[in-house]
């Protein structure tokens, strides 16, 4: 598809933004940039559990048990999200923003790929919660199902499209009627964010970072080509990575009632 340049001495550049949402996922993961496979190797994650009793002994006494480790592993194909742009010298001589737009828009849509994964494993939710109404009694409940001693890394993750259910809730009307909103949080119930984002359509999430994990290499592989010929350069962006839910014991999934 050949690129549309506008000749002009002069441009203010505006890039189109790209994100299918401006909640930033690779925040609401944890992230682990020590990945060293490579794209379609396999990687195992295992899940350990310790068990034992600790006994008090006399002198001269062994224990009457032995601790043990068990864990539950999951393989996970490492995947390689890419994107390829070219460009002509005729295109940046008309244009000279053309490359610096290209690659803002080619690493947004890398974003949106990585956050599309994001909710695929946070559907994955091993414990649930379903509601008749969602508002603050919901996500109360469904705070007492991840049973947390220390809630201070919850946050709420909730679809665009139930801001208006949460605010028109007696409940959190009361305590926060006319709050700002700020870089899509809605406010606080509980006092845990409550952050609204248009990459979920029918479920929303208590969960903390620990739920998910981002695998990836450190940096971004970034490769350019030139066919002298025709004047022609490419230019390609793309980094291995995995996301996987790696702690279902820190996020609920709230659906609503039928």
């Amino acid at each position: 598809m050949a690129n549309t340049v506008f000749n002009n001495k002069i441009i203010e550049a505006k890039a189109k933004d790209l994100l299918t949402t401006q909640v930033n996922a690779r925040s609401l993961m944890t992230v682990d940039n020590s990945l060293t496979q490579e794209a379609g190797m396999t990687k195992t994650i295992n899940v350990y559990t310790y068990t034992g009793t600790a006994e008090e002994v006399a002198a001269g006494q062994g224990n009457s048990s032995r601790g043990a480790i068990s864990y539950v592993g999951k393989d996970y194909t490492v995947k390689y999200v890419q994107q390829t742009f070219d460009y002509q010298d005729e295109d940046f001589m008309k244009d000279n923003t053309i490359v610096d737009n290209m690659v803002k828009g080619a690493s947004q849509v890398m974003v949106n790929k990585m956050t599309v994964d994001f909710v695929a494993e946070a559907e994955k939710a091993t414990v649930t919660h379903e509601a008749d109404v969602f508002g603050y009694d919901a996500i109360v409940d469904a705070i007492s199902k991840v049973n947390l001693e220390n809630e201070s890394d919850l946050f709420v993750l909730i679809p665009n499209t139930w801001k208006a259910d949460i605010r028109k809730d007696e409940d959190y009307k009361a305590a926060r009627m006319g709050e700002v909103v700020y870089s899509g949080q809605v406010g606080t119930i509980c006092g845990i964010p409550v952050i609204a984002t248009k990459a979920l359509t029918d479920a929303a999430y208590v969960m903390t970072k620990e739920a998910v994990k981002l695998f990836m290499k450190k940096d971004v592989h970034v490769e350019q080509d030139r066919d002298i010929e025709t004047r022609t350069n490419t230019v390609v962006l793309g980094t291995a990575y995995i996301v996987a839910l790696e702690n279902a014991d820190k996020i609920v999934k709230v659906t609503k009632a039928a």
